[in-house]
């Protein structure tokens, strides 16, 4: 074989793969594939949602689409309309709530991929969107809300696709309307998408990406914040309305949790009892100015440091940490300048709430994009190991191998880890309990209540069984269901999970030993005083 022949068959492969990254539908194909493959593992594994991340979706998201279907709308205290609307219109085809809730974070997901490579493509090189994209796709916490039934995922989509629109063309007054309207509809996902409000303009104004006239650019920001509050005006004249307030919502309450109770006082402790004291989010900020700012600050540090180690892991946030530092050497463009400080927006609001890794599932797109441009400069290109494969490469693939490793590991655990023992003991009870929807079961978690197909009331914060049976019959609740996640939050009651002790208030209709739970009838009798 000549060098000419070997050069050729050297280069073939390369040209192949250069082929397929500049391909304009390479987004829609890693999406398309995503999706399939999560759609498939999902459907086979995750059959009940999970005691973690999966509780908001039965406590708040299937009685708000539930309530839609019936042809009225709740005012949830801490989220918007969107995601129950939509949850409620997709169940006509996909059937089940909680089925239905899967698919809709499968198909968002997917959504989020195809929308992040355009966007990378408009910020980097096709290769560089490539390896940002696969990074995601492959990262333990995306795969996990990827089939997590939520407003996670769908959120990220909105947002993400306001950015591109933002960032991923020109700023035309077409994209600039669309990408508003889609920040009105994530802010009525989740009320954190208020930061668009502010970022925005601050983007236009102060980063002027198109080097525009300052008159040009108030135009446009003053626009873009106009056509945000047309697209929420509905929803919050409706919460004028029905609750007094334009912006009716009570995360106030995350807040205080983080300024004040946090470390100091249960979860549960304080959502039923210590939460009362605040009314507004001006109460909780004047309560102790000073203690604010101290959060605020502390959380700085500690949401990044948590956001590098749970979020995006260590192994792909070194690199992130380095493109940020080499910001001061190897400046960015104006745009990609713009939506790093869109993020920081984001990432700033964020401060004043308790950390969640799902809370910075967005922060995905620019932690990523800081890594790729460390991964895609001059002093990485220059870097030799005598190798055919480029260090840049060679670091991209072990960067992704390890992603995958550990996202494979966790999720392969984490997707049927939901309690089955409560699809066992449902199965049961429908076929052998005669019962009414508007029947009360009394539930730490909303998923017993869910498959039931009952009515739930929380498990009162009391500390005897008397008080709980006084209580139980206030409510009028006619069951009580008790497994692990009651016995962890309510250990004085731990002795429920072995139905051979209960009370006589309490009678045992179907349970499990493995895990252990049970389901009681409540004997609403009145007890002596």
């Amino acid at each position: 074989m000549s060098k000419e022949q070997q050069r050729h068959k050297t280069r073939a492969p390369a040209a192949f793969f250069s082929t397929i990254l500049h391909h304009p539908r390479l987004g829609l194909w890693i999406g398309g594939l995503y999706g399939v493959i999560l759609l498939s593992a999902a459907l086979a594994y995750h059959t009940v949602g999970d005691y973690g991340i999966e509780t908001d979706f039965f406590w708040t998201f299937v009685p708000g689409a539930e309530a839609i279907l019936r042809g009225s709308i709740l005012i949830e205290e801490f989220r918007g309309p969107a995601y129950p609307a939509l949850l409620a219109a997709a169940s006509f085809v996909f059937g089940d709530l909680f089925r239905t809730g899967v698919i809709l974070a499968v198909i968002a997901g997917a959504a989020v991929l195809v929308i992040v490579h355009h966007l990378f493509r408009k910020l980097f090189s096709p290769d560089a969107a490539f390896w940002g994209v696969v990074l995601i796709a492959v990262n333990p916490v995306f795969v996990q809300y990827s089939y997590s039934a939520g407003t996670d995922m769908m959120f990220f989509a909105l947002v993400a696709g306001s950015a591109l629109l933002l960032f991923g063309t020109t700023r035309s007054t077409h994209h600039l309307i669309i990408s508003a309207v889609l920040a009105g509809v994530a802010y009525l996902t989740r009320y954190n998408g208020i930061f668009a409000v502010f970022a925005v303009p601050l983007v236009l104004l102060v980063g002027n990406p198109d080097r525009e006239p300052l008159k040009t650019r108030g135009w446009k920001a003053a626009g873009y914040v106009v056509v945000f509050f047309l697209t929420i005006l509905p929803w919050g004249l409706y919460c004028l309305s029905e609750k007094g307030s334009f912006f009716y919502n009570k995360n106030y309450l995350n807040i205080a949790y983080e300024m004040f109770a946090k470390g100091r006082v249960g979860w549960d402790e304080y959502w039923s009892q210590a939460a009362e004291q605040y009314t507004s989010l001006a109460q909780v900020i004047l309560a102790d100015t000073g203690l604010f700012l101290k959060t605020v600050s502390i959380n700085t540090v500690d949401h990044f440091l948590n956001d590098m180690s749970v979020l995006l892991g260590w192994h792909t946030g070194v690199f992130a940490v380095g493109g940020m530092l080499l910001l001061y050497k190897e400046r960015v463009t104006r745009t990609t300048a713009g939506f790093l400080l869109y993020s920081l927006v984001f990432f700033g609001l964020l401060l004043i709430v308790f950390y969640s890794e799902r809370f910075s599932l967005f922060l995905l797109t620019a932690y990523v994009l800081l890594a790729m441009h460390l991964l895609s400069s001059k002093a990485i290109h220059n870097l030799s190991l005598r190798t055919r494969v480029p260090v840049r490469v060679l670091l991209l693939l072990v960067v992704t191998i390890w992603t995958f490793a550990q996202s494979y590991e966790f999720n392969r655990r984490n997707i049927d880890s939901g309690p089955k023992e409560v699809l066992v003991i449902a199965d049961w009870f429908k076929r052998n309990v005669p019962h009414a929807r508007e029947d009360i079961v009394i539930t730490r978690k909303p998923h017993p209540a869910y498959y039931l197909g009952l009515e739930m009331k929380g498990f009162p914060y009391v500390e005897t069984m008397d008080d709980l049976l006084r209580e139980a019959h206030r409510l009028n609740a006619r069951f009580l269901y008790f497994g692990l996640i009651e016995a962890a939050m309510r250990p004085q009651f731990r002795f429920l999970l072995d139905p051979r002790l209960a009370p006589p208030q309490l009678r045992p209709i179907v349970y499990t030993t493995s895990p252990p739970a049970v389901l009681y009838e409540v004997d609403n009798s009145p007890l002596p005083r």
